[in-house]
């Protein structure tokens, strides 16, 4: 759990300097609470971005340039004004975090069953990939409740082996390359080859084709609108499956 959620330090006047400017330019989109309003823009303190940037202390690296680029942002933001921004999304992240991922988290297991089996087999998804009684059976003996709420949040975060998002880059000339994504960007993509464990880095030129396969993608794309509710739900609901 502590390697899922380390510990994520910020300096407060950094994350006041920040506030203000999620104030001015993000809290009519997002929310005053950045949770995310009905018909608007997502709830940030699931965005994989914001939570990536959180973990690894990246103070902005990635936030500016998606700012700059992603529509309908085009924020401009220097190195100082991005970490700022970053250390008070990174300061919203905590404070969610009532239970403590340093310690041991609670009532983790009062949700619904029923609305959770529902979410399994309904809005969730879940069971196009999984079934209750193939590779989900007893998982509820295997895991903690707060194992198996991580494990659909983030499958392929913490400890342990990591399932590989693959590519296979098609050139101009119709030759193939494949392999374990190293590196992907707009520039560039770089490749493990699955047999040797050589990595080999190709520049994205007009007419190459790259297609990647995303184990978890479903998972992913589950953050960005999974409710509080829905996590209780669920988690309360696999937790039965002993």
């Amino acid at each position: 759990m502590h390697a899922q959620f380390p510990r994520s330090i910020t300096e407060p006047t950094a994350v006041e300097r920040g506030a203000k400017l999620y104030a001015n330019a993000c809290a009519r989109c997002h929310g005053d609470d950045t949770r995310g309003m009905t018909g608007g823009a997502p709830d940030l303190l699931r965005s994989t971005l914001v939570l990536h940037e959180r973990r690894e202390s990246l103070h902005g690296k990635e936030l500016s340039p998606y700012l700059k680029s992603t529509p309908p942002h085009k924020f401009d933001y220097n190195d100082k004004q991005a970490d700022d921004l970053s250390q008070f999304l990174s300061a919203s992240v905590n404070k969610i975090l009532r239970s403590g991922y340093d310690d041991h988290p609670t009532h983790l297991t009062e949700g619904d069953v029923k609305a959770g089996e529902a979410y399994f087999h309904g809005a969730g998804g879940c069971d196009k990939c999984h079934s209750t009684t193939g590779d989900l059976a007893g998982i509820g003996k295997r895991y903690s409740a707060a194992a198996l709420q991580q494990k659909f949040l983030f499958p392929n975060s913490g400890l342990g082996k990591k399932a590989a998002i693959t590519a296979v880059v098609k050139f101009p000339n119709g030759t193939t390359a494949t392999g374990d994504v190293v590196r992907i960007d707009d520039f560039t993509v770089q490749l493990r080859d699955h047999t040797t464990g050589a990595t080999k880095s190709f520049n994205r030129t007009a007419g190459m084709k790259v297609t990647t396969t995303n184990p978890y993608a479903g998972h992913e794309a589950l953050l960005e609108k999974i409710t509080d509710a829905d996590i209780h739900n669920l988690t309360t609901y696999l937790d039965t499956l002993k």
